[in-house]
This record gives C-alpha cells, sequence and structure tokens, in this order.
C-alpha cells in the first residue's frame, strides 16, 4: 500500500530576520527540494520573510491588522481586549481545512497554537531555539501548554537540552539535540574584499573590528560594548580597536543608555551600529573577531555565519550553546560578563595573526561538518519520520531505543 505524502503545517512565531524564522524557512525549502511532503505554514505574526513562506505552501498570517506593522503598535496592543475565541476559531479553521498530519512548532513560544489545536490528536514536534530568558518572557501558561502538548522536542545545542531537563522536568528521551544551520557555506573572503568593506564602513585600515549582531539588547549584551572597548583599551591602549554593531537597534531608553556610556566613556568613535540589513554578511567581512556578548543565546545563527567566514568567535561561558562550539581551539569562551577576559583574548588575536587565522579555519571546518544544511536536515527529516510513523503519544521504536537516543551528539 503505497502512503499518500503526508501533511505537515510548521509553526512559526514570526517571519523577522532572527535565527529561528531564518532557519525554518531554510529547511522547508530543503524538504520542498528533497520530499514529497505537503507544507503549510502558520506565522503567528507578519514580517519581512513572510512573502518567503508564501512561496513553499499555504500560509497564513495572524495579527495582520495595522497595530502588528509597528513596534509602537505592538505595544498598543497589548493593552487592547481580544477575543480569544475569535482567533482559536481561525486557527483551528487553518488545520481543519489543511488536514495536517503533524505539527512542526518552530519556537517554545506557541503555548496558545498548541493548545487550539490540541483535540486533533496529532502529533507535535517543537524545536526549542529558546533558554531561559525567552521561556520566562513568555510566561508559565504558554510553558504548561507547550510541554502539555509537545510529543518530542528538538533542542538547538546540549544548552537547550539540559534547560529542558534540568529546569522543566523534560524527559530526556523526548530530545533531540541538532545544532542550529547556515544554508550553505559561503566564500572565505579575500583581502581585497574585506578592505573593500572597511572603507565603506569609514573604519581605519589598520584597526582591529569586533563584529557582533543582534535584534535585542540586554539579552545580546549590547549594553557590555562600551566597557569591552575600555577593557580593550586598558589591555593595549596603543592598539586600535573598533566595535561593529549589525543588527535592528534598540527602543529608545536603550539607545540613550548606549550612546550615553559610550560619549561618557570616550569610545563613541570606535562604536559602528548599521541597523537591519537584508545580506549581513556583507558587513561581516569587514570584521576580524566575531563577540557574542549574549547573555542567555542557545546557538546563534549570527555566530555560525561568522565561523564559516573563518572569523574566531568569542562568547561568555555559562552563556548559552556557544561555548559547545567554541571548545577544543575553536574559539574562546571568557568566564561569565568578564570583558578584561575576552579583552585578552581579543588582544592576543589581534597580535597573533597565525593565531586568528588558524583558529578561524578549525571554526568553519566545524560550521562544514555539524551546521550546513545538508547535514542538519536530513537529521530533522528523521525525527519528522519517527515520530509521524509512530504510535501516537509514544516516542519509541520498535527495537526499544527512544526518539532522543537516535541523534544525540
Amino acid at each position: 500500500m503505497i502512503r499518500p505524502p503526508p501533511k505537515i503545517l510548521f509553526v512559526s512565531h514570526d517571519s523577522g530576520r532572527t535565527g529561528a524564522p531564518i532557519g525554518l524557512l531554510a529547511f522547508m525549502h530543503w524538504l520542498r527540494a528533497n520530499t514529497d511532503y505537503r507544507i503549510g505554514t502558520l506565522l503567528r505574526a507578519p514580517g519581512p520573510l513572510e512573502v518567503s513562506f508564501r512561496e513553499l505552501g499555504p500560509t497564513v498570517t495572524l495579527g495582520c491588522s495595522l497595530l502588528s506593522r509597528s513596534y509602537l503598535g505592538r505595544r498598543l496592543r497589548r493593552f487592547l481586549p481580544r477575543d480569544v475565541r475569535e482567533e482559536t476559531g481561525k486557527i483551528r479553521r487553518i488545520f481543519k481545512e489543511g488536514s495536517y498530519d503533524l505539527i512542526y512548532s518552530n519556537t517554545m513560544t506557541n503555548g496558545g497554537v498548541l493548545e487550539a489545536l490540541a483535540s486533533f490528536g496529532v502529533p507535535v514536534i517543537t524545536h526549542a531555539h529558546e533558554l531561559a530568558y525567552w521561556i520566562w518572557r513568555s510566561g508559565s501558561k504558554n510553558l504548561q501548554q507547550v510541554l502539555a502538548h509537545t510529543t518530542t522536542f528538538i533542542a538547538a545545542s546540549e544548552a537547550v537540552r539540559e534547560n529542558l531537563v534540568h529546569a522543566h522536568r523534560v524527559s530526556e528521551g523526548k530530545i533531540t539535540v541538532i545544532y542550529e544551520h547556515i544554508r550553505e557555506l559561503p566564500s572565505v573572503p579575500t583581502v581585497e574584499e574585506k578592505a573593500v568593506a572597511r572603507r565603506a564602513l569609514g573604519i581605519p585600515t589598520g584597526a582591529f573590528i569586533v563584529g557582533g549582531c543582534g535584534a535585542e539588547h540586554w539579552r545580546k549584551g549590547r549594553d557590555l560594548i562600551p566597557q569591552l572597548l575600555l577593557a580593550l583599551r586598558r589591555n593595549q591602549p596603543e592598539r586600535e580597536f573598533h566595535f561593529l554593531w549589525v543588527g535592528r537597534p534598540g527602543n529608545t531608553e536603550e539607545e540613550f543608555a548606549l550612546h550615553h556610556d559610550l560619549q561618557r566613556a570616550g569610545v563613541a568613535e570606535y562604536f559602528h551600529a548599521t541597523g537591519e540589513v537584508e545580506n549581513p554578511l556583507r558587513l561581516f567581512l569587514a570584521m576580524d573577531a566575531f563577540a557574542l556578548l549574549s547573555r542567555d543565546d542557545p546557538y546563534p545563527l549570527a555566530s555560525l555565519e561568522a565561523a564559516a567566514l573563518e572569523l574566531p568567535v568569542l562568547c561568555f561561558a555559562g552563556g548559552g550553546g556557544m561555548q559547545e562550539f567554541v571548545r577544543d581551539g575553536h574559539g574562546f569562551a571568557a568566564p561569565y560578563l568578564n570583558l578584561d577576559f575576552m579583552a585578552s583574548d581579543i588582544a592576543r588575536l589581534a597580535n597573533d595573526p597565525q593565531l586568528a587565522c588558524q583558529t578561524g579555519q578549525r571554526a568553519r571546518a566545524k560550521v562544514a561538518r555539524e551546521s550546513v544544511l545538508d547535514v542538519t536536515a536530513p537529521r530533522l527529516r528523521a525525527v519528522i519520520e519517527l515520530v509521524r510513523l509512530s504510535q501516537a503519544g509514544s516516542t519509541t521504536r520498535e527495537d526499544g531505543k527512544e526518539l532522543g537516543d537516535v541523534h544525540r551528539r
């Protein structure tokens, strides 16, 4: 008997240019090219990637009112009455019309959607890209809904797995660790390409440029940049260090606080911010190293993109999953929030081009082994197949091994 192709509903918390939606979109493209899966998408909010999701199959976007299309509007909407029954009805109609066999929920923040669809009784895969901060910020009710309705979890790093197990009592057998991915390995930039990128930013030729990237403030550690620049000045006063930040700015108060500190510390001229761009890699070309200042980051896509360009990556131990990547000579991990320690590592890279080159090469090779789409997508698909073909509510195979054992790193 020939089985009909499976129908999967992918649920994304939004369609912005952040790691989780970008990674999901790449995986869905791979499924479209390499399987007969029939795909539908439910986006909880509009964004710049919405058109790309629609190209892959039926797509419905919640929150399409004018209030959803600006930061101020989204803030105001929180204080307006909402008809929860109407939203739940819309979600259920989407699912019923699509007759989906499985739900692939791409974050730990989609509890309300999973609750609305629970009565259909289909298995749910939750791809967890979050650590403590976003799980806390999404609320205890959301967490309860996600835990209640998820058949199996995919964790974006060992740090995510450990948080699920130890903080939220998820059975280890329900979790598969599959690292985040980039779509493909970019070419290594030439000396001339790097020089052109630097000139476009107006940064002096001899400066050592440390880069960072992100769309948030506290979690991404952007407020630490003035202190890092001061630590670099203390460590090596004769050397000129600049910091380049690529990504959406913070709110008015956050921007004021950051620039206040930069000015008062006397390092404002060494800080450069580009805002959100469609292709951040062209700006990464100007960097000499990538500093992940995040306090709570599962396995950030931007760090993988930087490593793929042979940039040495630095992070904080205890700040998320990236310390898993940089161990064994693939980068550097400073004690949590120890900026003097991180500055010392950056100074070593600036003074030892051979160390910087070798570290960058090892980092790129690790991305190629573990974190490109052609490596991760078959493993993600294997989880889908195991869940889809198992008995409802069961995560064990016929040979008795639990799902989490199949792809554990």
